[in-house]
């Protein structure tokens, strides 16, 4: 189990989603089969693996992937992958479990020593059985030890301003670290960053911990999805991409010249940021490029 992040240290993690439900065994253990054995090889501190959940209340725009129910990722990451050993940290979407059902998991993923990162509903309009901040509560008075992590958002800071606020709120309610969404806005992570820096230093307290996430994005369709995730891609980097001969190659040069920038930003500061290389894609090519990743950001992390 992740242990509590000792100050300025920065972790590596590798993400990862489940298979989906139509998976027929055999299938899916040749699936977790060979995960086991490329996640074996980076140089990671931890695993994540994500709860996937319909966020199609969030906006009227047309999904540009079809939502495909995923196995349980806690059961995913600690029965399919049982022989996987590194540190694991699994999502939980709180809005759809009921309290009881709620505990319950956070029972099971205490018992497997596994971390975990609380997510809130999509949207106000979501249906919500229960709040994230009442998951927060519930952690709280039954599962103190349960490792938890929250969410940080750069594009709703951009927009609102307030994004150190909640990431303030969220540590009191327990969150001991931070993973961001995909990031292709340099800016406005660093903003960010700069807040949370300066609000760390006014309150007298240690900088949070936080992941900086990236993700390779291989074809057009990818890149309207981030769209429709809510993942800000600046115009300049849209039109890259969208001229690029190799895309792919290209989203991964960027987001490291992205995560370049915001390690050295932080570093002149004099506080460290980790990274959450993902790998959510099932082509083979993208695979390799999160891998790739990986190995880029050790480097720029100065693991050699």
């Amino acid at each position: 189990m992740l242990q509590p992040w000792p100050e300025n240290v920065a972790r590596l993690t590798y993400g990862i989603t489940p298979p989906k439900l139509t998976f027929d065994a055999a299938r899916r253990a040749a699936l977790a089969e060979q995960q086991t054995a490329r996640i074996q090889a980076l140089p990671i501190d931890a695993l994540v693996v994500y709860d996937l959940q319909d966020e199609s209340s969030r906006t009227d725009a047309v999904r540009p992937f079809p939502y495909l129910q995923t196995v349980d990722p806690l059961e995913y990451a600690t029965e399919d992958l049982a022989a996987l050993k590194v540190d694991k940290l699994v999502y939980r979407s709180v809005a759809k479990q009921g309290q009881d059902e709620m505990l319950a998991w956070m029972q099971r993923a205490l018992a497997h020593h596994v971390s975990t990162v609380f997510v809130g509903a999509p949207s106000a309009d979501a249906t919500v059985r229960l709040r994230l901040s009442d998951a927060y509560r519930l952690r709280a008075a039954n599962c103190p030890e349960l490792l938890l992590g929250g969410v940080a958002i750069a594009e709703r800071h951009r927009t609102r301003g307030e994004e150190d606020a909640r990431i303030a709120f969220k540590q009191h309610a327990g969150c001991s670290f931070f993973v961001s969404q995909a990031v292709y806005d340099v800016t406005a992570t660093k903003d960010l960053l700069s807040d949370l820096w300066f609000r760390s230093v006014r309150d007298h307290k240690p900088m949070p911990p936080v992941l900086v996430t990236l993700s390779p994005c291989g074809s057009l369709k990818t890149l309207e999805f981030l769209d429709w995730l809510g993942v800000v891609v600046p115009r300049w980097v849209q039109n890259e991409l969208r001229a690029a001969g190799d895309i792919l190659q290209t989203s991964v040069d960027t987001a490291l010249a992205a995560f370049e920038e915001l390690h050295a930003f932080a570093d002149a500061k004099g506080f460290a940021i980790g990274c959450n290389v993902e790998s959510v894609a099932l082509r083979r090519a993208e695979i390799d490029a999160s891998v790739e990743m990986v190995h880029r950001v050790a480097q720029i992390m100065g693991r050699g």
